[in-house]
């Protein structure tokens, strides 16, 4: 199985460095709140895991999904949760 990262921070936050500094192998990051920032620092681009960001959340900061996977339902993440050899929230 994999790892699963949950990451709120924007970028420059310690706890948003740390995270992506921690991602390898097999995982999936998802992006909340102000996390979805990270994607404007291209620092996401080409990462070996699986990278989502909820749809809402892009909205309301004006964040294009540039190529991240957009959600609509939290229901996925809570699946992978449950099911993660760890979870990591920043």
């Amino acid at each position: 199985m994999s790892h699963v990262f949950i990451l709120t921070k924007p970028p420059g936050s310690p706890r948003a460095e740390l995270c992506l500094k921690m991602l390898s192998g097999s995982f999936r990051l998802y992006l909340i709140g102000d996390g979805v920032y990270n994607i404007l620092t291209g620092r996401l681009d080409g990462v070996a895991g699986d990278v989502f960001a909820f749809a809402q959340d892009l909205r309301e900061r004006g964040v294009s999904s540039a190529g991240i996977n957009e959600l609509d339902d939290y229901g996925i993440m809570v699946d992978d949760i449950m099911n993660a050899d760890g979870v990591f929230a920043f």
